[in-house]
């Protein structure tokens, strides 16, 4: 992009991934903010999650050294498992923060990382008092073989963010917090299974789960008279 790589990286704006920072050309800002409560204890609790690795770990990424405490300047190698995968990411920790309300670190891509750029996870309080989690990514598609997979690796990129986010919301108020969004929402109100008439209905109303008139067809045809009929569902 213009600029020299930095020593030991893939990209040479380090410190891209604090909040507010200039984001060079090419790259790509995703944020994720999520309220999470108040007090504390809670506060204490999130902290001590984006202190560490606990976040990356809980969804199966072992890391070497696996810091309680993550060391600013220092090499990780993070290394990604399931059934059907295993992916080696180098990265290392390029900032830390300390502040009384707002902790947390930002790591940046090494060679041999399918993305080039930053990642962060930070916990703030704000003057009300409220705790919010940020996870953020600043990055692109690293460059040779990996440009061949681009469309995955950016399909893959949201689906980390999302289970980040995920992954530190478990850890700090439980494993049955709800992800805030429309899906959490969804899940609140309809539960894990199949999206059938009654779910759908649910969905919809926001009201009791108790069949009501509109649930079910009616007993005799009915005549419609096209005219009457809103644009969009008229025979054109």
């Amino acid at each position: 992009m213009g600029a020299e790589p930095a020593d030991g990286l893939t990209y040479s704006h380090v410190g891209m991934s604090r909040p507010g920072a200039d984001v060079p050309r090419g790259f790509r800002v995703r944020d994720q903010r999520i309220r999470l409560g108040e007090g504390d204890e809670l506060w204490r609790r999130a902290v001590g999650v984006v202190s560490g690795w606990r976040i990356k770990t809980a969804i199966g990424f072992e890391v070497s050294p696996d810091d309680e405490r993550v060391v600013a300047g220092r090499d990780y190698d993070t290394t990604y498992r399931s059934r059907l995968v295993r992916q080696f990411e180098p990265v290392r920790v390029v900032w830390g923060v300390e502040e009384p309300g707002l902790r947390g670190f930002g790591y940046g891509m090494r060679p041999g990382h399918p993305l080039t750029g930053e990642e962060c996870f930070l916990v703030e309080r704000d003057p009300d008092g409220v705790v919010w989690l940020l996870v953020r990514s600043v990055t692109r598609v690293s460059g040779g073989r990996w440009r061949w997979l681009a469309p995955g690796v950016r399909a893959g990129i949201r689906l980390f963010q999302r289970r980040y986010a995920e992954s530190a919301v478990n850890l700090i108020l439980g494993p049955d917090a709800p992800l805030p969004g429309v899906r959490g929402m969804r899940r609140r109100m309809v539960g894990d299974g199949p999206s059938d008439v009654d779910g759908i209905a649910r969905l919809g109303y926001g009201m009791s789960p108790e069949r009501g008139p509109f649930d079910r067809p009616p007993e005799e045809p009915v005549e419609l008279d096209g005219d009457d009929l809103p644009w969009e569902l008229r025979d054109r």
